[in-house]
């Protein structure tokens, strides 16, 4: 898995996070119905904090990118969807993050 993270970008890390594993679903990196890593794992191989992950992990099933299965374990939510489907999902959560991005790096977020 790559993931590729700015420690010293003003965008937090958690919010690089989750437009990483966007971009990997986009992508086919990440594939419905195969479990992402668990949330200490992650954690370890980005060597950030487990609340760093968590709150990604919690923005990404907020905005339906992953669910949790029965064995609570995440996986990504987009089945079945064509190509032109999936990119137009990303381009909004894409504009949506820089919506949040730009409120955060102004003080209103």
């Amino acid at each position: 898995m790559i993931i590729n993270l700015d420690y010293t970008s003003e965008i937090p890390i958690y919010l690089q996070l989750r437009n990483e594993i966007v971009k990997g679903i986009a992508n086919g990196q990440f594939k419905y119905g195969e479990s992402l890593p668990t949330v200490r794992t992650l954690a370890q191989d980005l060597q950030v904090n487990n609340m760093t992950v968590n709150k990604a992990y919690g923005l990404l099933k907020q905005e339906g990118y992953i669910c949790i299965d029965r064995q609570k374990r995440l996986k990504p939510a987009i089945k079945g969807n064509t190509d032109e489907e999936i990119q137009k999902i990303i381009l909004h959560s894409m504009h949506a993050c820089a919506v949040t991005c730009s409120m955060w790096k102004t003080g209103h977020g």
